[in-house]
């Protein structure tokens, strides 16, 4: 099963994720975008073209050090 997980990172919105495609709307509703959809590979990145949100594969180097970023300001 595909997980996500939302941090923001310097303030600016960062899905980490299992999947190896993603979608992305800009999460606003009829207000976002049109639906873009990327691969990504294994320990990849790929940033969506039209609002800027980053998706990061959970095996990506950054990703654990975006996951303690976001709870440390979480604290």
């Amino acid at each position: 099963m595909e997980q996500e997980e939302i941090v923001f990172v310097d303030g600016r919105e960062t899905v980490l994720t299992t999947a190896l495609h993603v979608r992305c709307d800009g999460g606003n509703g009829p207000l976002g975008h049109p639906i873009e959809y990327m691969t990504l590979e294994r320990g990849g990145e790929v940033t969506c073209k039209y609002c800027g949100r980053r998706y990061l594969h959970v095996s990506h180097p950054d990703a654990a050090a975006a996951r303690h970023a976001a709870a440390r300001r979480a604290a």
